[in-house]
């Protein structure tokens, strides 16, 4: 009976040895997969991307303004706003600086005043007021832009010119008022001879009138 007993003790161990050996076999034989869909890694759920995405709006644009392919008549077109510095700091489109530009408007303005001046026979007194503003303007020019890219303008170097001639001609009106009285009956007081102050006023006139010219061409 103990001999039994023994051999059957045997026979289990021995069946449990051969069931682990058979179950390791197989786990070692199983293929590995060179797919990673076999494999994914991750078991959630994945975002949905285009919840939130949505394709931008296609927005038709039309012009703020009415195109006239008839168009011949250029005397229906409008005066451009160059007392507007709105317009020449940010319409205007132009190789020199906006503040250069805002300086030579500024200067037309004193220009026509001085040509009104001379062609209404101003007195010496108006006449060499608005003479000492404008060359006060003309060196104010000078100190801004004298060296810079500035100076090489055309506008520039005939504003110092127009400048300089014209203090002449106010000095030379400002000292016959004092002095011609006194040289009526010499050589040296025929230069404040009313003649030739007006000559000279003219002279002054021509040249005033091609510096406006010349001031309204810079745009």
């Amino acid at each position: 009976m103990r001999k039994v007993l023994v051999l059957v003790i045997a026979c289990m161990i021995l069946s449990v040895q051969a069931s682990y050996s058979w179950g390791w076999f197989k786990k070692k034989e199983e293929p590995v997969s060179d797919n990673v869909m076999d494999n994914p890694g991750y078991n959630g759920t994945l975002p949905d991307l285009n919840k939130n995405y949505k394709l931008p709006d296609e927005k038709v644009v039309t012009p703020i303004y009415e195109s006239d392919e008839d168009f011949t008549d250029p005397s229906t077109l409008k005066p451009v706003p160059r007392n507007n510095p709105a317009f020449v700091n940010i319409i205007l489109k132009s190789d020199k600086s906006s503040s250069y530009l805002n300086d030579i408007n500024d200067m037309i303005g004193y220009v026509e005043k001085l040509i009104e001046s001379i062609e209404n026979q101003e007195s010496d007194q108006l006449f060499i007021a608005k003479a000492r503003v404008f060359k006060f303007k003309v060196d104010y020019l000078k100190k801004l832009y004298e060296g810079k890219s500035e100076s090489y303008y055309a506008s520039y170097k005939q504003l110092q010119r127009t400048g300089a001639h014209t203090d002449a001609i106010a000095t030379l009106r400002q000292e016959a008022v004092i002095y011609k009285k006194y040289l009526a009956y010499q050589t040296t007081g025929s230069v404040y001879n009313p003649a030739n102050i007006a000559q000279q006023l003219e002279y002054l006139l021509a040249e005033l009138q091609d510096t406006l010219m010349i001031l309204k061409d810079e745009r």
